[in-house]
């Protein structure tokens, strides 16, 4: 039971080291517009790259392997900037192992997803 205690910490400090960073990453980063991308694409490839293991198949997140990824307000520069160099415990993705074609479909496949619905009692 300790066990589970210390995971839930360690991953809420994680989570809320994210919002952080994507929230400073954004701030840092000028408006630039995501290259043209393929939302379909980027779909397999999430899956492909490892995405889906952490943050699941449609990028919704879980409390245990990696935070809701969309949709999101983070300009899609610093969503590069972050996948490239994460402060985290996500792994780098460099342009030799994502390119960067494979990024921005990625990253329209994320700004696709559902906003997360709202239980009722909190509306």
């Amino acid at each position: 039971m300790k066990t589970l205690l210390v995971i839930g910490v360690v991953c809420a400090a994680a989570l809320s080291g994210a919002a952080l960073s994507g929230a400073t990453l954004a701030a840092q980063s000028p408006a630039q517009p995501a290259p043209a991308a393929s939302i379909e694409k980027g779909r397999l490839e999430f899956v492909k790259i490892g995405c889906a293991q952490c943050h699941g198949r449609e990028a919704q997140g879980s409390p245990t392997t990696g935070p809701r990824l969309g949709p999101n307000g983070l300009p899609y520069a610093a969503f590069a900037r972050y996948v490239r160099t994460p402060r985290l415990q996500m792994p780098p993705y460099t342009e030799k192992i994502l390119p960067d074609a494979d990024l921005a479909n990625i990253y329209a496949f994320v700004q696709a997803r559902p906003k997360a619905a709202t239980p009722p009692a909190l509306q």
